[in-house]
Order: C-alpha cells, then structure tokens, then sequence
C-alpha cells in the first residue's frame, strides 16, 4: 500500500527545524488513527506555540469526527461532528490554508485545513498561542504540518479499511468479535482520558435456531443478512457491529449516551420490521429480538463490565409484559389503544411482575409526581424525561412544585431533564420553568378521561395511567415504559428525547 503522497504541485511549507521534520515524518508512518490524532496536535501545538488543539476526521460518510484535543480547551464544548458542507467551514477548507475562527478576536484561533489534493481528512483548531496571536509565520508553519498530517491521516484510513476488511465476519459481513473487544478498549481508553460517553448494545434473535430448522434455507440465510443490514442502515459511520454468537449481536456507539442508545435501538427495531426480506422470513417463524443497552462510565468502566449490563437488560426484556403480551407487535402510535389493554382486566400479570392494576387513586397520582420530581434532583448529572398528562394544569401541580430551581448541569450545557405536560389550553398555565414544555392538546376525549405519568431516566423506569373514576396500572418494568413513551412521541408528533 503506497502512500497518499504530497498533491502535485504541493509545496511543503517553509523550513522546519530538524526535530520538528523529525516529529513530521513520524506521522506519516503512524497507522493507528487514535495515536495519529494525539500526534497530530502535539505537533501543531509544537509547530505554533498553540495552548490548545481540537481535531477532527473526515469519514466515509462525509461528516467529521471529533477525534481528539489536547491543552486549554472546553471538551464539554466542543461539537462532535462538523459539516464541511456547512457556510462557516466550507470556503475556508476549500482554501487549504489556515483561517481565522469566527467569533473569536483576530489571531487568538485559526482552523488548519487538511487535505490531500481536494479530498478533506480532517480539520485542525489551534487556540490562543503562548507568545502573542497566530501571525503569518505560525499559520505557514500549521500550514506545513498539516500537509504531513493530511497525508498521514489518508494513509491511516486505507490501512484501517483493509484491516476491517480483514477482521469482517464472511457470513453476515459485520465485525468479529476480536476487533470488537480491540476496539472497545481503546474507546473505554478515550472516554476515560477525554470525559465522553459512549455506548453498548446486544441484539438477540432468541429463536435463530427455530427460524434455521422451519425456514427453506436461502430465506434463512437472506433474512439473517437481510437484518444485519438493517441494524447497520440505522447505524452512523463511528458505530460497530460486531457477531458475538450465534444470533447475538454486538454494538459500540461511540459518543452516544443512554438516551442516545435507545433511540438507537427503536431506529434499528423499525428498519428490521419495515424489510421486506425479513417480513417473508417472519410469515414462517416470527422472530424474537431482544435489545439492551450499557453507557460508560454509569453502567460500567470496561467492556465486560458493560457487555455484563448489556446482558442483564436483555434478560429483563425477556422477561417483560412486552414480550408475555406481544405488545410490540401494536401500531406504532397505539399509546392509548395500549394504555387500555394494560387498564383492562383482559390483561393477566403474573406473580413475579413489576407491575399492577387496582382502583384509580387521586391521592396516589399525586405522590406519584412528587417522586419523580424528587428523582429528577436525586442526580443533576443523569439524564431524563417526564411526560404527564392531565386535563387541566392544576393536576400537575404537585410535580410543578417539586421541581429542582437551580441552574441546569449537564455535560453538554444543557439541562440534563426535560419534562412535558399534555393537557388543553388554560388560562391557568403555569409559570415558565425551564424543564417545562406544555404540549396544547385540545379537543382529545381521552387526556379529558384520562390522567397518566411516563418517567424514563438511565437508571430507573416508571409509568402510571389511570381512568378518570376506574383502573390504574402502574409499573416498573423499563421496557415497557419505554414502549409507553415511544408510542406517546408517535401518537403526539413528539421528537424523542
């Protein structure tokens, strides 16, 4: 495999001293893209007197990856994709020379362009140099770095294509699972030392074997392949599919939180049911997936911490009323038609269930709110989603009040919880908190007749509905929940959260 090589007509840059050409040529020998965006900033930072760096890669799919920083810099800040379609960038690396950041005063912070002839491999930012503003001789000299480093970066993504290749799974065409725990260990590796989250998943078709014995064969192995490319149609270009087992499937969403990963997963859940080579395979054996998540740090710190956690929530849909009721297999935006089965006595829960029907209970609505205000509070870190619904504001007072005041904390800046009540236009709305969205639902008979509470959060789950003067059913069971509130979003046009 060659090297990408300098672009015709190129010009390395001005002279670099004998160490620094040294640390240059270094990068284009580097294959390793974690190690190479390390090197990369270190130099730049070398090359420039930088304070701080950010870098991000150009990927398969056109976007670009926050890939590392290093030095005065906000992590928690920074954007982990950048278009290079977007107006701000776009001319600026089509130029192919450094150019200054908006926003920031002149020559405190300059974007370093790298590119191979026209192809973008990433995007260099150089912060607030230690020695005055980035001037012309720091720009030429992140100029020449950055053609070492454009290059070096092409040539890394061509190894890692053809090692890829190497490490792929002939059957279903996904990763096996070496590469899968290598590549696993070195993301606990950079969300450790960088701050981030990142996620894992396990997609299990429980009755694989059944499927294999009762389907003709090649519309076994066309739906098996079928479903794999379904999972990677809802996946980015950073995700990892990888083939644990017979049937289990393994995931690694980098940059994803928990929230993040169930959206994952209802995405991947609707790309599989809408196929239509794994809709024939289902007239002759329905399949059974079963899907759970882990985040890094809070479900874990290495991968079989995680694959652990992954494993244990897989078992608790098993074990679910989604699975013992078939519930899944409702219309997409069924909430209420869902919400009537479990309030109806129809629906047998056993024993061991996390869940239960009695008489409705005002009082218990109440405490109810209470709770899940307290929750919210419990750890300003954790992310969560409250929607209640109620036919008038006033029966959302006591999870109004109860709310935290203080300012939001989250990682991203913004407020880790967000609450939604559904209910008509009063002139009794409350005052403005910055959890709340009213969500205006005029004229619906069943909000009026109903009153009901969805609390999702990373660590626990809960729903409570009532019929206004008959059942209430309550729950624990996270799955369910889960299945509540995609139903709810669906039903109401809501964006998940």
């Amino acid at each position: 495999m060659g090297d990408a090589g300098l672009a015709d007509g190129q010009a390395p840059g001005p002279a670099l001293s004998d160490a620094l050409f040294r640390r240059c040529m270094g990068l284009v020998v580097t294959l390793d893209i974690e190690s190479l965006g390390d090197l990369v900033l270190s130099t730049l930072a070398q090359a420039t007197g930088a304070q701080g760096a950010v870098l991000w890669v150009a990927g398969e799919k056109g976007t670009m990856r926050l890939a590392a920083h290093r030095g005065l810099v906000e992590p928690h800040a920074l954007p982990a994709e950048l278009d290079p379609a977007d107006p701000g960038l776009a001319q600026g690396l089509r130029s192919g020379t450094p150019f200054c950041v908006p926003g920031w005063p002149e020559g405190e912070a300059i974007h370093v362009p790298l590119l191979v002839g026209d192809e973008v491999t990433g995007l260099a930012l150089l912060l607030r140099r230690t020695a005055g503003r980035f001037d012309a001789p720091e720009q030429a000299a992140a100029a020449t770095v950055g053609t070492f480093a454009a290059v070096a970066l092409a040539n890394a993504r061509r190894f890692q294509a053809a090692e890829r290749r190497a490490l792929l799974d002939p059957e279903t065409g996904t990763y096996n699972l070496p590469y899968f725990v290598d590549h696993a260990d070195k993301e606990c590796h950079k969300a450790r030392r960088y701050g981030r989250q990142f996620s894992t998943g396990l997609i299990s078709v429980d009755n694989l074997d059944r499927a294999r014995r009762e389907a003709p064969r090649e519309l076994f192995r066309a739906g098996t392949r079928a479903l794999v490319a379904a999972i990677g149609r809802a996946a980015r270009e950073a995700d990892v599919l990888a083939r644990a087992d017979e049937g289990e499937f393994l995931l690694l969403l980098p940059e994803t939180d928990h929230f993040g990963a169930r959206t994952f997963l209802r995405r991947a859940a609707e790309e599989i049911s809408g196929d239509t080579t794994v809709q024939a395979l289902e007239r002759i054996v329905p399949l059974l997936l079963s899907m759970g998540i882990a985040t890094y740090p809070r479900d874990g710190e290495d991968p079989e911490a995680l694959a652990g956690r992954c494993r244990a929530r897989v078992e608790e849909q098993r074990g679910s009323l989604v699975r013992r009721l078939h519930l899944g297999d409702l219309p997409r935006g069924a909430f209420w038609e869902l919400a009537d089965l479990l309030l109806s006595d129809g629906a047998r829960f056993p024993e061991s269930s996390p869940s239960a029907r009695r008489h409705a209970d005002p009082a218990l609505f109440e405490a109810v709110q209470r709770e899940a205000a307290r929750e919210l509070g419990r750890d300003r870190w954790a992310r969560g989603v409250i929607y209640l619904g109620s036919s008038a504001v006033a029966g959302a007072a006591p999870l109004l009040a109860g709310l935290p005041r203080g300012q939001g904390a989250s990682r991203s800046g913004d407020d880790p919880a967000r609450v939604f009540v559904l209910g008509p236009r009063s002139s009794g709305d409350p005052a403005r908190h910055r959890l709340v969205s009213r969500v205006h639902v005029e004229g619906d008979a069943r909000i009026a007749n109903h009153e009901f509470l969805l609390f999702l959060g990373e660590s626990a789950a809960y729903a409570f509905l009532q019929r206004t003067g008959g059942a209430l059913f309550h729950t624990s069971d996270a799955p369910l929940v889960d299945l509540l509130v995609a139903k709810l979003q669906c039903n109401y046009d809501l964006q998940p959260v």
